[in-house]
């Protein structure tokens, strides 16, 4: 297999292109306010979630270049970004996940639409009042976060990121149903057709030689569940006992080398180290690639 190395260079790993780094995000708007209370909302496509009780959010596109990380002595300085000096001023926001249906918007939001002036009635969409934060959300979007800023980071020259608690939310009424049972039943957000930002480009023609940004949409037909014949039975990862078992039960293994597996786990466990410990720990991985059926 031939492969071509990149090496971390001033910051940069020199040529290679970041689409093998950042794969395609889902899109979604990041509503912010200034202490006046004028709105700002930014069409983002870098940033997730992560967590469960407690869930946190974190935001990657808002930058500023290396001179304007700090306020000049009247106010923020032209050409930086409207969502960025908003966060800094008032770190709040809400994130509205939107479908397929409201894709022409987020072209829209993307213009050079003046500071102060809101895009969310450039769009022709309706200000939702937030429950927890001062920024509106959005009510034509089906699902509406509101966060607070926990902490900010400068990343290299040009780049700031936002980690952010989630701390209320609201859900088209429509959605909780179909999540609630039916075909689309716990995939939540998938039921919005949301679109994913994939590239972004000039056209193949003269009449679209302009850079425009390239999206794309999940095939729901396609969406495949992990088969009943690999892993553990009763839980969703388990236990190394209980999945070696199992597979003795999908017929990958024998009894006996279930045992074996098991004394392998325990030789392994006593020592993990690679070199004085090889045999061990290749026979193990032999025995598992089996019950696996690799």
């Amino acid at each position: 297999m031939e492969l071509v190395r990149y090496t971390l260079e001033n910051g940069w790993l020199n040529g290679l292109h970041h689409r093998f780094i950042q794969p395609p995000q889902i899109g979604y708007f990041v509503t912010t306010c200034d202490k006046q209370g004028n709105l700002n909302t930014t069409p983002v496509t870098m940033g997730t979630c992560i967590g469960h009780n407690f869930f946190s959010f974190t935001l990657s596109n808002l930058h500023a270049d290396a001179n304007e990380w700090d306020l000049d002595q009247n106010g923020w300085k032209d050409g930086i970004k409207q969502g960025y000096a908003n966060l800094r001023e008032v770190p709040e926001c809400v994130i509205s996940y939107y479908g397929h249906d409201l894709l022409k918007e987020s072209w829209i939001a993307g213009c050079p639409v003046p500071k102060g002036i809101s895009e969310i009635g450039v769009m022709g969409l309706t200000e939702l009042p937030s429950q927890r934060v001062r920024p509106a959300g959005i009510l034509e979007c089906p699902i509406n976060l509101e966060a607070r800023v926990l902490h900010m980071h400068k990343l290299g020259a040009r780049w700031t990121h936002f980690i952010c608690e989630i701390v209320a939310a609201s859900v088209h009424q429509e959605l909780v149903d179909k999540n609630t049972e039916g075909p689309l039943a716990g995939y939540g957000l998938l039921a919005i057709d949301p679109i994913f930002e994939v590239k972004i480009a000039s056209g193949d023609t003269e009449d679209t030689k302009n850079y425009r940004l390239y999206y794309d949409r999940l095939d729901l037909s396609k969406i495949e569940r992990c088969p009943e014949d690999i892993g553990y039975d009763a839980d969703w990862i388990g236990t190394f006992e209980g999945w070696i078992h199992d597979e003795v039960g999908h017929g990958h293994i024998t009894q006996a080398e279930e045992q074996r597996a098991l004394e392998l786990k325990k030789l392994w466990e006593q020592n993990r180290d690679p070199l004085s410990n090889a045999a061990v720990k290749e026979e193990l991985t032999r025995l598992l690639k089996k019950a696996v059926g690799k």
